[in-house]
């Protein structure tokens, strides 16, 4: 019981941390756009997020990457620093 209490917590804490972390959006699904993106990021990274806090509930290093493994299973690409975001304008 305690550990999915702790998982949870922590899983909120982490969905706060990436939410609030910046405006670009670092993540990246081939599948998914707009509204749909959004929603299948909340739902994965929950997912993942317990997984990880699960399998590792005192190591927060083994936990991040088990969150990166599991997103990545699931087909999300992690672009740090917003390096996954490109603009493209109307030529003149």
């Amino acid at each position: 019981m305690r550990s999915i209490v702790t998982a949870t917590i922590f899983a909120t804490l982490f969905a706060a941390a990436l939410l609030l972390g910046g405006c670009s959006k670092p993540w990246t699904h081939p599948n998914y756009s707009g509204a749909t993106l959004d929603r299948m990021f909340k739902e994965d990274s929950v997912q993942c997020q317990v997984v990880a806090g699960e399998k590792f509930p005192l190591d927060k290093h083994k936990q991040n990457r088990e969150f990166l493994l599991c997103m990545a299973d699931k087909g999300w690409n992690y672009h740090p620093d917003g390096e996954g975001i490109t603009f493209q304008t109307k030529p003149r």
